[in-house]
Formats: C-alpha cells, sequence, structure tokens
C-alpha cells in the first residue's frame, strides 16, 4: 500500500478505538490510524471500506459530534464520524 508521507501515520498496534470501531464494523477491516496533527487534533481511523474521525465522549465537542452524526458510529469510547460529509461537518463547525 502506498500511503504519501505527510500521512502521519500512528501504527502502535490497534488502539482501544481501533478495537471499538472493529467491534462496531465486524464486516471492515480497520487498518491503520491517520495522525491528530492533519485534522485539528482528531485522529482518524482507515478502514478497508472507509475512514472514520475520532471525538472520545471526554472531548469538549463530543456532544456536537453526536449531533453531527448519521452514518457514522457511536460507541461507548468514541462517536466515528464517517469521512464524506460528517467529518467535515464536524470540523467546519469548529472554526
Amino acid at each position: 500500500m502506498y500511503l504519501s508521507p505527510e500521512l502521519a501515520i500512528v501504527q502502535s498496534g490497534k488502539t482501544k478505538y481501533e478495537k471499538e470501531l472493529q467491534r462496531l464494523k465486524q464486516y471492515d477491516e480497520v487498518q491503520y490510524t491517520v495522525s491528530p496533527d492533519i485534522y485539528k487534533g482528531y485522529s482518524k481511523i482507515i478502514t478497508s471500506g472507509h475512514g472514520y474521525l475520532v471525538v472520545p465522549v471526554e472531548d469538549k465537542n463530543f456532544n456536537l459530534a453526536v449531533e453531527t452524526n448519521s452514518y457514522g458510529w457511536v460507541g461507548d469510547l468514541a462517536v466515528y464520524l464517517e469521512e464524506d460529509i460528517e467529518m467535515w461537518a464536524f470540523l467546519d463547525k469548529l472554526n
């Protein structure tokens, strides 16, 4: 797999968020997490079929993420906003 150098990828084993998203989305394999430096301090998990911005429950913008969520996933640890629309709508609201 080719990844551009600016995508600072975190590869230190499965994080608790990767494990939770894998449980929620069993049919789609979690592959890696993109560094929070790129998305206003939020990590993005890439699966074999999609990408999801991770907004942890302890984050000050968690309720905004829940309100923004329509197609993503809500777990016990975080909201996982899908990359096509929700992620960008959420990030735009932070400005």
